[in-house]
């Protein structure tokens, strides 16, 4: 059967749906009398019963052709059955309501792996409409006929196939892994969705895990639906209330005593109540009256026997830090999107947290790490100090001016700005103790307007840890990677994942209590932070636009704002992440100081950590040749040493 002889049939099958009575069985109804769930791609085959996924009975009904709507959204987690609903409506269609239909996948290998798996055995297994298929030329991956029409499944990076010929029911399944353009035709969807104008009765139903927020299609369609929550009841008072992963608590290491804290008479809730609790759930709209039907589900509603809150707690106590884990939790779990870059920092929180430092370095810091970030007659600096598990001090920023062709003046009087720099990473810094400590390793950005000037002074000092970093464009490339030698002179370059490095940082910057990652910063002005320090380092934020029909994930600044602040804080976390410190082994050792010397009013450096040419550490019993204050702040257009 050729294209154009469809054509014809789906526009007489358009004419003459209009003045077909409405069927009165609904998708649910037919699903628990015919549904039949092959053994392949199913983890629960025999006869479908609406009694395991109770919340998907609604989301099924309103699919069906006696529910006043055209477009239904479906944002959810991951193991609840919604690919499975999804294939119900189709099957129901066929038997019940005939027509030309469309599915449209992320691509034509899912399609594949769909048709294969799940389609063809779901009408191969339920005799009520095998008898109604064409299983001859008219059964391929990507075509299924019946009789009264045809189901089309196609990827969303196929633009012939979604704008070829009316279609009076559309399923997109996962359609935020759709591509943002289907070659030069536009947007998939909305290119799928001229196809029904000729059916008042057709359906369009999406569903799909969310992604990154500001870029997740069904997000953004859920948002401007009725917006329906599944209530469940408190097997304990009763009271209705949804199922937040807020409320799930458990000792830690033991996630296999997950419980959900009641929202109102704060009694735990365990899983092998959640059956009755489903049993019992409805569907309650948030946002009433609204054209579009939507729902969201996280996986916490899975059925007993699929996903347990056992293992999502598991899960979540072992994403930790990780970017990925926390953004494929959200998703796949939670059903959310992830917000990628969170609001943007406000520079007045950061100037509220500020704290008084009792020495030039606070107790607690290990190591100090220069960054520089070179512009084209001055560069800016940030001297960071380092505790367990990257905690982190703003010691001092700053900037020098000065010509950055010239490597040495060989002038005392007239240091070249070169040679200030080095005068900063040989500079030693005072604990409240008296110990000291030195810079443990410099990076210098190369990636700008003296990169030839950069690999100079950086070959020679390689064995002292001063190594030129170069921003790498592409997005997902990591903080930090193997280093290369891959230049004029043959000096060890670090390319950084700046994208990612910047996500860590404004990650960090949120935190609003000491611990891992948590970033500290002086009071005293004369150090560097003030109003123009935090307006640089909250200047950035991540946005996501379509550029040649893909979605491009990019930092923008606001013009006139300096951002050197925020680069710089990403290049120090690439120094210390270049020492690769042993944070276990200092934290033991430092609980064994205070152990043996419970006089002791700050907590001694390893000893180790000074094993190396640029020594980071120096006692309070070594003599040092270098004695350094706080320099003044360098202002642009200002010139000045310490």
């Amino acid at each position: 059967m050729n294209s154009l002889h469809i054509a014809n049939h789906s526009l007489i099958d358009g004419f003459c749906a209009t003045f077909q009575p409405i069927p009165t069985l609904t998708v649910s109804e037919w699903a628990a009398r015919y549904r039949v769930l092959p053994k392949s791609g199913s983890s629960s085959p025999g006869p479908w019963r609406n009694e395991k996924t109770p919340f998907l009975v609604e989301i099924m009904d309103v699919l069906s052709p006696s529910y006043p709507c055209r477009e239904v959204v479906f944002a959810k987690g991951s193991q609840i059955g919604a690919s499975e609903s999804g294939l119900n409506w189709i099957m129901y269609q066929i038997d019940v309501s005939p027509g030309p239909m469309l599915a449209v996948q992320p691509t034509n290998k899912a399609v594949e792996r769909w048709s294969k798996q799940r389609v063809g055995p779901s009408l191969k297994q339920c005799s009520k409409i095998s008898n109604k298929m064409f299983w001859g030329d008219g059964n391929t991956i990507y075509q299924k006929e019946y009789i009264g029409g045809t189901l089309i499944l196609t990827g969303a990076n196929s633009p012939a196939d979604l704008a070829s010929m009316p279609i009076a029911n559309i399923y997109f399944d996962e359609v935020d892994r759709y591509p943002a353009e289907a070659g030069e035709e536009g947007d998939p969807i909305g290119l799928a969705l001229r196809r029904m104008s000729t059916f008042s009765r057709g359906k369009a139903f999406y569903s799909s895990t969310p992604t990154v927020l500001g870029a997740s299609k069904v997000w953004s369609l859920f948002l401007e639906s009725d917006q329906r929550y599944f209530y469940v009841p408190c097997p304990h008072c009763n009271e209705f209330q949804t199922i937040e992963f807020e409320r799930l608590s458990w000792p830690k290491g033991e996630p296999e005593k997950a419980a959900l804290a009641c929202l109102h008479c704060g009694s735990l809730i365990y899983e092998h109540s959640k059956t009755k609790m489903l049993a019992a759930g409805y569907w309650k709209q948030h946002n009433q009256g609204h054209h579009r039907v939507g729902f969201h589900l996280s996986s916490l509603y899975s059925p007993v026997g699929w996903l347990s809150w056992t293992e999502i707690a598991r899960m979540f106590e072992e994403i930790s830090d990780d970017v990925e884990m926390i953004k494929v939790f959200t998703n796949t779990i939670l059903g959310l999107p992830y917000e990628e870059s969170g609001e943007q920092i406000a520079a007045e929180y950061l100037l509220r947290r500020r704290e008084t430092y009792e020495a030039d370095i606070p107790d607690g810091v290990y190591y100090l790490t220069l960054a520089i970030d070179v512009q084209q007659d001055w560069l800016a600096y940030e001297i960071c100090g380092w505790g367990i598990d990257e905690e982190s001090w703003g010691i001092e920023y700053g900037e020098l001016h000065g010509d950055l062709s010239v490597l040495t003046n060989n002038d005392e009087s007239r240091p070249s700005i070169w040679e200030q720099v080095d005068h900063l990473r040989r500079s030693v810094y005072k604990r409240k103790d008296g110990s000291e400590l030195r810079i443990a390793c410099t990076v210098i950005d190369s990636g700008g307007w003296w990169t030839d000037e950069v690999y100079a002074y950086t070959k020679p000092l390689n064995k002292f840890r001063v190594y030129a970093v170069k921003g790498a464009s592409t997005f997902d490339r990591p903080l930090l990677s193997k280093p290369s030698r891959n230049t004029k002179n043959k000096c060890k370059l670090f390319v950084l994942g700046v994208s990612q490095g910047k996500i860590l940082v404004q990650k960090r910057l949120k935190k609003d209590t000491p611990s891992a990652g948590y970033c500290h910063f002086s009071d005293d002005e004369s150090r560097g932070y003030d109003a123009q320090y935090y307006a640089g380092l909250t200047s950035e934020k991540l946005t996501i636009n379509v550029k040649k029909g893909k979605l491009v994930r990019e930092w923008i600044k606001p013009k006139g704002v300096a951002n050197e602040p925020f680069d710089l804080r990403v290049y120090a976390t690439a120094a210390i992440r270049i020492l690769n410190p042993d944070w276990k082994r200092i934290a033991k050792r430092s609980n064994y100081v205070k152990r043996s010397n419970m006089s002791a009013t700050v907590e001694t450096p390893p000893a180790y950590a000074a094993a190396d040419p640029q020594v980071p550490i120096v006692s309070n019993n070594q003599k040092s040749n270098s004695k350094i204050k706080l320099r003044s702040v360098k202002k642009r257009g200002g010139i000045s040493i310490g």
